[in-house]
């Protein structure tokens, strides 16, 4: 013996004493759990079982008790799955594999016990006692099983809980007093037991406690598996019963339902088993709805059919769209089963006392045509009986029965099953030969169809109607009513019932009984043409379906005709013109009073003229000329349009070879409907002769028929005055049609003036000959064959009809609004186009459209073209190739990516599953179409055909060494083909090269971190750098990853240091490209990026954006604060490039991508919404339309975004004038009701906060740059504005205005504006408050000013001569005549007119250059012509002898010394000392000679010392000779008498330089002496 470990156990008490109780003190229980010392006990033992403890539980795991043994270990092991009650807890032991254990599955509930096989059941037993084990979740016990009856082995395993349970025995099956576990196998998707474990009251045979609860065991077969579990049943379920057939147990026979019941049906008090019964089952089978229909195509296991009693039913797949008789009596209320093209469902019928309904029997099974083929349905107040004896479902007397040979009728039904999404049959039409078949109407609502209604025994609902598919029965009102039968035969109804009769010629007409018979109001027949309807014109006709009432008159148009007795024939005195009457079975008519009779033989018609009187004639209200004509079974007032020719006999003329004498022609008025009689023709018309389908030629007034294959057109019928609405088409000159076009369509002109207008076109209601251009015309639109007209030349056009899908650019006369003519189906219309690329007549040609208007075919050359045509369902790319010289065109299905175009700045982007679309691209890199090899080319040219992408892709790299032992790249990853990449710049793309490809760089990519690798930057054109902007790639170049920072090769970056990344401060520094991103936008300095799948472009699309450079995201929406956080910037796109936009100096107005405008404050620096709500304006010619008021509000916007700037109030839905730029790049100035200048674009408005004028030309709204003869006419404003407060100012004449922007000045005077022409002085308005003399200069058209005036006076550039005082701020003309000596050193003298009736007149004085002149006190310089400059040092020369002028004009007092030589002058030499200069406006002035010039800088004035005075006289002592002074020679000269004058000498013509000698000088220098003392 040894000792064990205490484990939670049982064993068997070996010490136990010898009790009478052979359980006493049995067993020894160990439970770890008790806190006591002792954790083992004796314990007298339960009868039953208990799992073994002991050492040798290996072989004997179970220990068994009973009174009579006590308590012993059986020697033989369990089976496996054997389960016994636990005799320790009552719940349960579970053997497996020589072991027992706890059972560790669910034991079930109260409400759903679980059952197992007992497997301590007696051996021998003669019923179901104890057999089985029922768990109710605390405890189990034994319980009997029930014969036939069926249990979920709770034993299964199910992988989770019970990993011991069996693996393959789903059920308990109790049959033959035994129960045992059985696997099952499914022939459906699932089958259907009655669960035997239902809860009771106590007894097995006592009702259920909880009707159809638990009441079914559902086994569904899975992926792999079957399971089973308990379901609910439900009031009319039907299944088959799983335990009636035995291919779905096992082979063992146990298990057949020994009750032979084949179905389970759901009770209100339950669910059964039950039996099928009832006779003739095999022709007549048993139909239910299967509700234990799990397939996934719920048809395959719809119906239930039961065909023998006592057998088993089976799950048969449904007819789509079938109708079975539903046999379950507890739907009674739904007699039929309906089947869709999905499920099948029971179904109500809607049969009623007056209306039957009838079904195609789906289910039957009898192949005797006619037996049982469809399905009545109606109302009756009993149960009926069927042929075999079975009662029908009834409910309020709705019954539905099957119909058998007997009791079907011949002819058709209408399928009451009929349904545009299911049943595609209208009717049923039953026959000897197939039974009862459906038929599908096809009826239009034009071509209706009539049916005798085969289940009709009288006239109620005797008649089917088919109209537009759609059929109803209907009751004739009366008999002898007449419609067309299907297949033109004639329906009648006699003797209160319908017939249909075959086919036969009628004899006269039939009033028409159908739907249109106030249209067509007769019918006729004709034995091989069959029955038709027909439209008569007002009249008498001979009625063929009622002897008693042998006419038929029809009076009113649109009217029905009635049936009438014939009147009789009346004496020759009696009748009046348009009386007729029957007689003899021929019709008479009398046209004229006092005439006989007008009868039509069998063969030929008459056709008479005659004048009626009003009434005396169906539909005459007046009296009335006109033709009539007479046949054998009408009389009608002929309505034929076109022209008839008659002869004399009053007979159809159908020839026109002989004498025309006899013959009068007649045509019709198209307005009047009236004939009349023709006295000749009008040459070179057609004229249409319906009756004999030919047509009539006017050849100079002579009648011919004309033989042609074509169209002409019909020049003798006219409307409205002067339109011919009418064709005529003819074959060979026979069959003709009168043809009258009710849409725009082009003809082949087959007429006389062919050679000329080679097309006849028709439109608005007009048809007309016209000359043809080159292109396609819309063809034939009268008919569903319309085709195209091709024109090669102006007289060589052909028709053919299109079959195919085409398009043609339209050459007709609609070309402007339609471009395009679209042939689809056989039917060519004209259409707008979408803009892009059509295909065409052929593949060398494609059709471009740029609009819905314009549209022109092209020579392709090799590229891809956008496909028009395509859809995002059929979505298709037009590649053009070459091949043998020649370019062709064909759709192929798209590749995701982008495509090269014919033009150099458009891409075409493709994305399964959406249209490809045109992209016009400035500036990108994109991700191409295709995955090529690539090559080593250079880089490829539009010209050498880069846009055939397939072939520039076709490139072929490998890994090669170069001498200096780098690497070519390899742009294959283990052997694929990279994708190639397309670069557009500045509006040129191109396909990259091999070697331009290389530079791209390849990154390794991981949570927004790129860097290039190593492998890539050791190829030889490895780029190793990137800047954010820039992107890299995958190996095979299907990914772009866009830098948002420096990338570089990995070695340079140590994780997690940003050392490397300078434009963020985050530590990512790429993103994958891709759709994502699509709404972002990222920016570098002042470029921003669009990123999408494949493609990142350097957006400029023309606008203003928000963009929160932080999150890279466009400000949208309501909030304002988010235009005004901390990381928005503003940028300005122009569709070429962007920049930001620094914050404005003055209040700004924006209108955003949004739409939304926006005011820039600068005072205090934020954004604010301009308006609570904007208004919406239309703008076009300056003028605009809001949607609201525009009250106290400046600014609308229009629907593209466009600020707009109103001049005035404007009210709602009316027009004022307002400002709108054209473009982002294009600025105007708009001036507002509230005194505001704005300068303006298309998007933006600055307010002018900037004091001065700005002049505007109203036809542009911008500044005026030069405006020299342009009159006031041309619209010219000036605004003066006061920092932001601008006001109009009408112009002054004697002012310039400074143009603040144009900074240049204009002047506006006797009407004519004008800038001045040359630099100077001008009288100059700064602003409105600011005026004065200015000194400016041009260069070109810009003013520059220099200088503001001094006092003193000053010349302006208008000739004006002003007074400018700095004291008073102010300018003055001047107002006297006299000499003005200007700032500017020059003199003028101006003429002032004191009665202001002339301009002043100022003229320039002239000085003798180099000559000094005494002015005002002071000394200048004559430099030039006309400048005085004062004498400074460089003027200054103390040795030179120069000549001083002393203006008369400008000199009050002269000094001393030249008054008193002036005077000696006068007294001694009887002359002046005036010199007179020939020049024009030169300065009378007193001249003198002087020298010794001296300049003191301190006082800044300069002295002289006088030589001599001119003409002053002196005696030279020493020659004893007359001298004198001349101001030429700057000194003395000889001096001869004047001759007229013997007191007065003048300067010697023949002189010479003579010098002084010392004694003249000292006789000179004592003069002056003594002239100094003066």
């Amino acid at each position: 013996c040894e000792s064990e470990n205490i484990v939670n156990a049982i064993y068997i008490n070996s010490n136990k004493a010898d009790y009478d109780n052979k359980l006493t003190n049995a067993i020894i229980i160990c439970d770890t759990s008790i806190t006591s010392r002792n954790k083992c006990s004796i314990q007298t033992a339960n009868i039953g079982f208990y799992i073994n403890g002991g050492s040798d539980k290996a072989t004997r795991p179970l220990i068994q008790c009973d009174t009579t043994n006590g308590c012993s270990k059986p020697e033989k092991a369990p089976a496996t799955g054997q389960i016994y009650i636990n005799s320790f807890n009552k719940k349960l032991i579970q053997c497996a594999g020589n072991a027992c254990t706890a059972f560790s599955g669910v034991l079930g509930s109260t409400d759903s016990p679980a059952f197992y096989v007992n497997a301590a059941a007696p051996v021998s037993h003669t019923d179901y006692s104890k057999l089985l084990i029922k768990c109710s979740g605390t405890s189990c016990e034994v319980t009997d099983g029930a014969a036939n009856a069926v249990y979920i082995n709770s034993n299964f395993k199910d992988n989770i809980k019970n990993l011991k349970g069996d693996s393959d025995k789903h059920l308990i099956i109790c049959s033959k007093n035994k129960c045992e576990t059985r696997n099952i196998k499914t022939a459906t998707s699932a089958s259907y037991f009655i669960n035997g474990g239902i809860v009771t009251n106590g007894t097995s045979n006592a009702k259920n406690k909880r009707p159809l609860i638990g009441d079914i065991i559902e086994c569904k077969a899975g992926d792999s598996s079957i399971k089973c579990h308990v379901i609910n049943g439900n009031y009319g379920d039907v299944y088959i019963n799983g335990n009636f057939n035995k291919n779905e147990i096992d082979s063992n026979p146990i298990g057949i339902d020994e009750t032979k019941n084949p179905l389970i049906k759901c009770f209100e008090t339950g669910c059964i088993t039950v039996k099928v019964t009832g006779d003739n089952l095999d022709k007549i089978p048993q139909y239910y709805i299967n509700s234990g229909n799990k397939a996934s195509n719920k048809l395959s296991e719809a119906i239930i059919k039961c065909l023998k009693p006592d057998t088993a039913c089976e799950v048969i797949e449904a007819k789509a769209n079938g109708v079975y008789l539903n046999a379950n009596e507890n739907q009674p209320e739904k007699p039929l089963i309906k089947c869709t093209k999905n499920d099948c469902f029971n179904m109500v019928s809607t049969a009623t006392e007056s209306k039957r309904e009838y079904y195609i029997n789906a289910g039957k099974a009898d192949l005797t045509p006619l037996n049982y083929d469809i399905i009545e349905c109606s109302i009756d107040s009993l149960n009926s009986i069927d042929n075999n004896g079975k009662k029908n479902a009834t409910i309020s007397g709705n019954t539905c029965k099957y119909l058998d040979k007997d009791t079907v009728s011949l002819g058709i039904y209408i399928n009451s099953n009929y349904s545009e999404s299911g049943d595609g049959y209208q009717l049923i039409q039953c026959s000897n030969e197939s039974g009862c078949v459906g038929i599908e109407s096809k009826s239009t609502s034009k071509d209706v169809e009539y049916y005798v209604n085969a289940e009709s025994i009288d006239l109620n609902n005797a008649i089917i109607f088919c109209s537009n598919k759609k059929c109803e029965k209907q009751t004739p009102a009366d008999v002898n009513l007449y419609y067309v039968g299907k297949d033109g035969e004639n329906q009648n109804t006699i003797a209160n019932k319908c017939i249909l009769k075959s086919a036969f010629t009628s004899q006269g007409y039939y009033l028409n009984g159908g739907y249109n018979k106030s249209v067509n109001q007769t019918i006729i027949c004709d034995v091989i043409d069959g029955c038709k309807t027909l439209k008569v014109d007002l009249g008498y006709y001979v009625n063929a379906g009622n002897k008693s009432k042998p006419i038929i008159k029809c009076e009113k148009e649109g009217n029905e005709c009635v049936e009438e007795e014939s009147p009789p024939c009346p004496n020759a005195s009696k009748f009046v013109p348009g009386n007729y009457c029957y007689e003899g079975d021929q019709l008479k008519f009398f046209p004229n009073s006092n005439s006989i009779a007008v009868a039509a033989s069998k063969f030929n018609d008459i056709y008479v003229f005659a004048t009626i009187p009003s009434n005396g004639f169906p539909g005459i209200k007046s009296k009335t000329s006109t033709l009539f004509k007479i046949s054998r079974y009408f009389i009608n007032r002929f309505y034929q349009s076109g022209a008839i020719m008659i002869d004399n006999n009053g007979k159809l003329v159908d020839s026109l070879d002989g004498n025309q004498s006899n013959i009068s022609l007649y045509t019709c008025n198209e307005d009047t409907n009236e004939y009349s009689k023709r006295s000749k023709c009008i040459s070179n018309t057609y004229m249409f002769d319906s009756e004999n389908s030919k047509t009539i030629f006017c050849n100079n007034g002579n009648l011919e028929y004309v033989h042609f294959t074509g169209y002409v057109v019909d020049g003798n019928r006219v409307t409205g005055g002067n339109k011919h609405p009418y064709i005529i088409h003819c074959i060979n000159g026979k069959k003709c049609i009168s043809i009258k076009p009710k849409v725009s369509t082009y003809y082949e002109n087959s007429g006389y003036d062919h050679d000329k207008k080679s097309l006849i076109h028709c439109s608005n209601k007009n048809c007309i000959t016209v000359t043809a251009d080159v292109g396609y015309y819309v063809a034939h639109g009268e008919s569903n064959n319309m085709g195209i007209i091709k024109c090669f030349t102006a007289t060589s056009c052909t028709y053919s009809q299109v079959k195919n899908n085409v398009n043609y650019v339209n050459a007709g006369s609609d070309k402007k609004n339609s471009a395009l003519i679209k042939c689809k189906k056989g039917k060519c219309t004209v259409a707008k186009a979408k803009s892009g690329y059509f295909f065409t007549h052929t593949s060398t040609l494609l059709i471009h459209c740029t609009s819905p208007t314009s549209c022109v075919e092209i020579t392709p050359t090799v590229n891809y073209y956008e496909n028009a045509d395509s859809s995002e369902s059929s979505n298709t790319i037009i590649n053009c190739v070459q091949n043998r010289k020649i370019v062709t065109c064909a759709s192929e299905t798209i590749n995701n990516g982008f495509y090269m175009s014919s033009s150099s700045n458009v891409l075409i982007h493709c994305n399964s599953g959406s249209k490809c679309k045109t992209k016009i691209i400035n500036n990108g890199i994109f991700r191409g179409a295709f995955k090529s090899r690539t090559s080593n080319s250079k880089r490829s040219t539009i010209t050498q055909n880069i846009q055939n992408v397939q072939n520039v892709h076709n490139r072929d790299i490998d890994e090669d060494t170069t001498e200096d032992g780098r690497k070519d790249l390899n742009l294959r990853d283990n052997g694929d083909d990279a994708y190639g990449i397309i670069r557009c710049v500045s509006g040129i793309c191109s396909v990259l090269s091999a070697n331009e490809l290389a530079t791209i760089p390849i990154c390794e990519f991981n949570n927004n971190k790129c860097y290039i690798t190593l492998e890539y930057s050791m190829t030889k054109s490895a780029t190793t750098s990137i800047n954010a902007g820039n992107i890299c790639t995958n190996s095979n170049r299907s990914i772009f990853y866009f830098a948002t920072d420096t990338v570089v090769v990995k070695p340079n970056v140590i994780s997690g240091v940003t050392s490397t990344y300078i434009y963020t401060t985050t530590n990512s520094n790429c993103l994958e490209v891709n759709d994502s991103y699509s709404n972002m936008f990222f920016t570098v300095g002042s470029n921003i990026y669009t990123i999408n799948q494949g493609s990142v472009i350097q957006f400029s699309e023309t606008g203003y954006y928000f963009l929160n450079v932080a999150k890279n995201t466009l400000v949208k929406g309501n909030i304002i604060d988010a235009y005004n956080d901390k990381n928005v910037k503003l940028y300005s796109c122009n569709g070429k490039s962007c920049s930001i936009v620094d914050k404005p100096d003055t209040d700004t107005y924006y209108a955003d991508v949004n739409k939304h405008i926006l005011k820039y404050n600068v005072n205090n620096d934020v954004y604010t919404f301009a308006y609570k709500n904007n208004v919406i304006c239309i703008f076009a010619n300056n003028k605009c339309t809001p949607n609201a008021d525009l009250k106290n509000q400046e600014f609308c916007i229009t629907y593209k975004g466009e600020i707009v700037l109103a001049a005035t109030d404007i009210k709602n839905r009316e027009t004022g004038e307002c400002y709108r730029s054209k473009s982002i790049n294009s600025y105007l100035y708009g001036y507002s009701l509230y005194e505001h200048l704005y300068y303006m674009n298309e998007f933006a408005a600055q307010m002018v906060d900037q004091t001065g004028f700005y002049i505007i030309n109203l036809y542009t709204n911008n500044t005026v740059i030069t405006m020299n003869n342009k009159k006031k006419s041309s619209n010219i404003v000036v605004y003066g504005c006061n920092l932001s407060t601008c006001r109009v100012y009408e112009p002054n004449e004697d002012i310039y205005y400074y143009n603040v922007q144009a900074k240049n000045i204009l002047r506006y005077k006797d009407g004519i504006w004008s800038s001045p022409s040359t630099s100077g002085y001008a009288y100059i308005a700064l602003d409105p408050t600011n005026s004065y003399i200015f000194k400016f200069a041009k260069n070109q058209e810009k003013i520059t000013l220099q200088a503001r005036a001094n006092n003193g006076y000053y010349y302006t550039v208008d000739h004006e001569m002003y007074y400018c005082n700095q004291e008073n701020g102010a300018c003055k003309p001047i107002d006297k005549t006299g000499y003005y000596f200007t700032n500017e050193r020059q003199l003028y003298y101006c003429v002032h007119d004191s009665e202001v009736l002339e301009p002043v007149e100022c003229v320039k004085q002239s000085c003798v250059p180099r000559q000094y002149y005494y002015i005002n006190n002071a000394y200048y310089y004559c430099k030039g012509s006309s400048l005085f400059v004062p004498v400074v040092s460089r003027y200054c020369s103390y040795d030179d002898y120069v000549v001083v002028n002393f203006p008369l004009a400008l000199t009050k007092e002269f000094p001393d010394q030249i008054k008193q030589a002036v005077d000696n002058i006068q007294k001694n030499n009887k002359s002046t000392a005036v010199v007179s200069s020939p020049e024009k406006n030169s300065l009378e002035s007193i001249s003198g000679i002087f020298t010794n010039c001296t300049y003191n800088v301190e006082e800044a004035k300069s002295s002289f010392d006088l030589v001599c005075v001119n003409n002053y006289v002196i005696i030279d002592e020493k020659a004893h000779e007359a001298k004198i002074c001349n101001v030429e020679q700057l000194g003395y000269v000889k001096c001869i008498e004047d001759e007229d004058n013997p007191e007065k000498c003048n300067v010697s013509s023949a002189f010479r330089s003579w010098k002084l000698s010392p004694f003249l000088i000292a006789i000179l220098f004592i003069f002056i002496l003594i002239m100094n003392s003066f």
